[in-house]
């Protein structure tokens, strides 16, 4: 009886550290900024390393290790094709007048990554965006496909201004107004 009490306790141990081992609130950090000279939406995410590893890995094809993965890898795609779908960026555009005309949607490429001591990794990528107007709306829902309970921040700058929204997967589309 003894023996069981303490292989009960020591089992009850282990699966409390374990479930410590994990975290249980998954954050990820955006900034996007139009800039206007270079006629481009530029930004970065920060985001934990090992999650946006496992949600590449389970659902995305990526079967190389992030720290692995080099700035010229064929593997930048599957990243890219990630980031394409699950952060969206739409807004008014101008594709042959000075007034809007349709809707535009940018089209993100990865210009580099790092992955820090910390455990973070940082995604800075564009897209080209001629002539911006109106609202801009933006669909944030990077690693929620893996993680529901994921909650993530972005901070969108035009100009001066600057404004910040928080996404969870029951409200992850903002709008963000260009103020002239």
């Amino acid at each position: 009886m003894k023996s069981y009490l303490k292989l009960l306790f020591i089992s009850s141990c282990l699966l409390v550290s374990s479930a410590s081992w994990g975290h249980q609130y998954f954050f990820a950090f955006a900034e996007i900024e139009y800039n206007e000279m270079a006629q481009k939406f530029e930004g970065s995410v920060v985001a934990t390393a090992h999650d946006f590893e496992f949600a590449l890995m389970n659902s995305h094809g990526l079967q190389t290790k992030l720290e692995k993965i080099a700035q010229n890898s064929s593997d930048v795609k599957i990243m890219e094709a990630y980031l394409n779908k699950f952060l969206t960026l739409r807004y008014g555009c101008s594709l042959d007048s000075n007034a809007i005309d349709a809707y535009c949607s940018a089209n993100w490429s990865i210009e580099s990554f790092q992955i820090m001591k910390n455990g973070t990794i940082e995604l800075y990528f564009s897209a080209p965006a001629k002539h911006v107007y109106t609202l801009i709306q933006v669909d944030f829902r990077f690693l929620m496909d893996a993680f529901p309970e994921q909650q993530n921040k972005l901070t969108f700058i035009y100009r001066e201004d600057r404004t910040t929204q928080s996404f969870t997967k029951t409200q992850a589309t903002h709008y963000f107004a260009l103020k002239p």
